[in-house]
C-alpha cells in the first residue's frame, strides 16, 4: 500500500526542496542542491519553481532510514525513531506548482491524484502569502486533511515567526475552522497524534531543510500517519483508475502511469479507457509495473504504477497524443454514462461584479477539467455569497460524471463550488 501526499504552497516556500531532502537522505545547501534532483524540466530547474505535476516514490525501507541526517545535526538526536510501529506504507509525494498562473494545474493535480494527507508549506519568513490563502481554501473545499510545515525555520527571527502563526490562527479563524494547531516537535507528541484525521486538531512542524531541524521527525510522522481509506474493501469493488501520465518506450510500446482507486487490474485484463471525444475504447493490459520498476502481476487499489496497453479493437488506433493526464479506465461492464449537461446547486466564494446567464467558466470535478457554460439559472444574477442551483452545458466533449460528485469553477477571480444535483441526457 502507499500514502499519497500532495506538497502545496506558495512559491519558494520549499516545497520540492523538502521532497529533494527526505527521498535522497540529504541536507540542502540553500543554493537549490535538493531540489535540482527532483525538478523535471530544464526550465523549472533555472527557476528553481515547479510548473508541473510530479510523483516521486519512497519505499518503507527508505522512510526509515534516517542515519545521514541524524548524522549531521546533533541537537535533533532527541527525535530519532529507534521503536517506532512497524509500517509497511510506501509514501509518494505529489509536487504541485506554488505559482499563480499553474494554478489551474494546481487544482487539477489535487482533484485526480487521490491524495491521502496535504501538506500545507508557510514559509517562516514569508508567512501567510495570497497564494497560501488560495491553496488553504482548496484544501477546505475539498476537505482532505492536512499538515501544515513552517519551513526556513533557521533563518527566520522569533518575532516573524510569531506573526506568521498570528497570520494563520486568524486565517482558519475566518473559515471557520475549529480545529486546533498543535505543535509536532518530539516523539511523544508524534505517537500520540498518528490518527489526527479523528482529532479537532492540526499539526504543525518547524523544519530547516539546511540544518536538518525536525526533518527526520517529520518523515517518521508522516510514515506512521493512518491511512486514511480502507482498501480491502475497495480492491473488491469494480475496477476505476486515473491516468496520471502517458509513455512511449521503444520496443514496448505505449505505457500509462495510473493510480487505481478501486477494485484490480490484472495482466490480460480488457478494460475501458476513455472518453475519447465522448466514447470509451476497449484495451488490453500486457503488462504491469510498480513503481520501482519491479514487473507485478496486477495493480489493486491503493496502489499506482504502470501498465503497458494496446487497442483490442481492430478498427481503432491509440497513439500517445490521444490520451491526456485524467482520463479514467473502467470495468467492461460499467455503464460508462457520458453527460454533456448537468445541474449542480453551487454557492459564489468570490466574484467581482456578478454572474448570468450564458457565463463561461473551467469545471474541476474529479480527473475532470472542461469550460462549461450557464444555461439556466433559478435567479437572474448570482454575486459573492449567493447560493443557486444552476444548469451547466460543456463546451466541447462529453464527460464522465456521477451524481453528488463535488464542482470546482474558477475564470480570473471568480470561485465557485458546489455538487452535482441531477445529471442530464
Amino acid at each position: 500500500m502507499e500514502k499519497r501526499i500532495g506538497i502545496l504552497g506558495n512559491v519558494d516556500s520549499g516545497k520540492s526542496t523538502i521532497i529533494g531532502v527526505i527521498k535522497n537522505n540529504i541536507l540542502d545547501n540553500g543554493r537549490g542542491l535538493a531540489r535540482s534532483s527532483i525538478l523535471k524540466h530544464p526550465h523549472e530547474k533555472a527557476s528553481g519553481r515547479t510548473s508541473s505535476i510530479t510523483h516521486h516514490y519512497l519505499t518503507s525501507s527508505d522512510i526509515n532510514n534516517t542515519n545521514t541526517i541524524e548524522n549531521t545535526m546533533e541537537n535533533t538526536m532527541e527525535n530519532t525513531m529507534e521503536n517506532t510501529r512497524t509500517n509497511n506504507c510506501n509514501l509518494t509525494f505529489i509536487d504541485l506548482a506554488g505559482h499563480e498562473k499553474y494554478y489551474k494545474t494546481t487544482i487539477h493535480g489535487v482533484n485526480t491524484c487521490s491524495l491521502d494527507y496535504i501538506v500545507l508549506m508557510i514559509g517562516s519568513n514569508m508567512g501567510v502569502s495570497r497564494m497560501t490563502i488560495e491553496h488553504l481554501t482548496l484544501i477546505l473545499i475539498l476537505k482532505i486533511p492536512f499538515i501544515v510545515v513552517f519551513s526556513k525555520i533557521d533563518m527566520c527571527p522569533e518575532n516573524i515567526f510569531n506573526q506568521s502563526m498570528k497570520d494563520l490562527i486568524n486565517l482558519l479563524e475566518k473559515y471557520k475552522v475549529t480545529k486546533k494547531l498543535v505543535e509536532m516537535n518530539s516523539k511523544h507528541i508524534t505517537e500520540q497524534n498518528y490518527d489526527f484525521h479523528n482529532k479537532k486538531i492540526i499539526p504543525y512542524f518547524k523544519i530547516s531543510n539546511i540544518s536538518g531541524q525536525n526533518i527526520d521527525l517529520f518523515k517518521n510522522y508522516l510514515s506512521n500517519i493512518d491511512l486514511i481509506y480502507d482498501w480491502n474493501i475497495l480492491k473488491n469493488e469494480s475496477k476505476f483508475a486515473i491516468i496520471e501520465d502517458t509513455y512511449s518506450v521503444n520496443g514496448v510500446g505505449l505505457v500509462l502511469s495510473v493510480t487505481v482507486t478501486s477494485g484490480t487490474i490484472h495482466k490480460n485484463d480488457r478494460i475501458m479507457c476513455g472518453p475519447f471525444n465522448g466514447i470509451f475504447v476497449e484495451i488490453q493490459v500486457k503488462s504491469l509495473h510498480n513503481n520501482f520498476r519491479e514487473l507485478v502481476d496486477f495493480l489493486e487499489a491503493g496502489k499506482s504504477g504502470c501498465i503497458n496497453i494496446k487497442c483490442a479493437e481492430k478498427k481503432t488506433i491509440l497513439k500517445r497524443n490521444h490520451f491526456k493526464r485524467g482520463l479514467i479506465c473502467l470495468d467492461k461492464n460499467n455503464s460508462r454514462h457520458l453527460y454533456k449537461e448537468f445541474e449542480a446547486k453551487i454557492k459564489i466564494l468570490h466574484h467581482p461584479t456578478t454572474i448570468k446567464k450564458n457565463y463561461e467558466s473551467i469545471i474541476h470535478c474529479g480527473s475532470i477539467k472542461q469550460v462549461a457554460k450557464i444555461i439556466d439559472i433559478d435567479k437572474d444574477l448570482l454575486r459573492t455569497g449567493d447560493q443557486s442551483i444552476v444548469k451547466f452545458r460543456f463546451k466541447k466533449n462529453a464527460e464522465f460524471l456521477q451524481n453528488n460528485t463535488q464542482i470546482i469553477f474558477r475564470e480570473g477571480k471568480t470561485k465557485g463550488i458546489g455538487y452535482i444535483t441531477q445529471l442530464i441526457e
